[in-house]
């Protein structure tokens, strides 16, 4: 396996993928007290977590899979530069929305808003990381569209 074949925006992608799914597992929100209690990235909802990890995982997996495992990647109607951006983007938005947002426990007429958590820091550093990552390797352009016959020539 020779890293050297992995350039700064694969390292920032993978890392940054694999350290967003990590983070979901990690104490996001929490009650500071008498039964302390913490809820990670999964039971914060599918929605806040979930995606944002597997999406982290699988921009890691690709890069991966295509640079040290020689994997063909399939077409796509987008470049996997712009693929990566976007899922980078989308695992940003959600989890610092979330960050932002905060979380609160309902019941018998009652809410309490839980503490944000060291792990949800993690998770939204490693979010951003991510969506970074996908930009630079955006910008990289080392992969061109699968549509178009590539003859450079507008469409209209």
């Amino acid at each position: 396996m020779d890293l050297n074949k992995l350039t700064t925006s694969d390292k920032i992608v993978a890392g940054s993928g694999l350290l967003l799914f990590i983070a979901s597992f990690l104490p996001w929100f929490g009650i500071d007290g008498f039964g302390a209690a913490d809820g990670n990235g999964w039971d914060v909802g599918f929605l806040w977590g979930g995606i944002p990890a597997l999406l982290g995982l699988a921009c890691a997996g690709v890069v991966l899979a295509s640079k040290l495992g020689d994997v063909k990647l399939p077409d796509l109607p987008v470049t996997w530069g712009q693929a990566i951006l976007g899922a980078g983007a989308l695992s940003a938005l959600l989890v610092v929305l979330k960050l932002l947002l905060g979380y609160e426990v309902c019941g018998f007429g009652d809410c309490i808003d839980l503490d944000r958590k060291w792990g949800l820091f993690v998770a939204a550093i490693a979010a951003v990381g991510l969506a970074v990552g996908g930009f630079r390797k955006y910008q990289e352009g080392d992969d061109a569209p699968a549509v178009g016959g590539g003859t450079g020539s507008a469409p209209f």
